[in-house]
């Protein structure tokens, strides 16, 4: 267990950009990446309310909006915007997929998630614009003290989580918490990302390696 104090610049942040925040000193505590409680009341009730809120996405069927596709895909878009932080209106993800909290997210422009993406997102998720991810891939910013005796008492901390501009993310890879992936990297199906990834490179492996790199493109 680390010590450590509530960063304010951060929580006064994401209060002016998020929506549907909790207004908690454990979640203050979440955010700041310093060991917090996870069983807090409100941290729990919203918790298990962003489980079930993400179950029904798929019920947003295209059959109840006469098969209008754009329709369709607005009513999804609309669904979305009460889960997560802050996206833009031409996202586009699959279900199912699953959060821990859906505030703590942010989603760039252009983005495509497939199916089962999972955001454990008790620290803020960054992703930037352009992005693709592949079926079965996490992102998880939650963590726990090696002290059992500090886990069996809910003791919990996280670190944030960003993902650069034009990033391709392969299926069943896993993004575990404070790693920061620059622009325009691939991360190769299967790889367990365990440090940041420079920009325009390509990461695979347990735990992930960079094994090619890339030229940018001129725009």
């Amino acid at each position: 267990m680390t010590s450590g104090e509530i960063d304010h610049e951060l929580v006064k942040y994401v209060r002016s950009t998020l929506k549907n925040l909790p207004e908690t000193v454990e979640y203050d505590k979440m955010i700041s990446s310093i060991p917090y409680d996870c069983y807090d009341k409100e941290l729990h009730m919203r918790r298990n309310l962003a489980h079930e809120v993400v179950l029904d996405y798929a019920n947003v069927r295209l059959k109840d909006f006469d098969f209008d596709l754009e329709k369709h895909r607005k009513a999804r878009v609309e669904y979305l915007s009460n889960v997560f932080g802050k996206i833009e209106d031409d996202i586009h993800l699959e279900p199912p997929f699953f959060v821990d909290y859906g505030f703590n997210t942010i989603i760039g422009k252009h983005f495509y998630g497939n199916f089962n993406l999972t955001l454990l997102d008790c620290c803020v998720i960054t992703i930037g614009d352009n992005v693709m991810v592949a079926p079965n891939v996490t992102l998880t910013t939650a963590t726990h003290p090696t002290d059992p005796q500090l886990r069996l008492q809910g003791v919990e901390y996280s670190q944030p989580i960003t993902i650069g501009n034009n990033v391709w993310i392969g299926s069943d890879a896993v993004i575990l918490p404070g790693v920061v992936v620059g622009d325009g990297a691939v991360i190769a199906a299967g790889a367990v990302v365990t440090k940041s990834v420079e920009a325009y490179t390509v990461v695979a492996g347990v735990p992930a390696k960079v094994i090619n790199r890339l030229k940018p493109i001129e725009t």
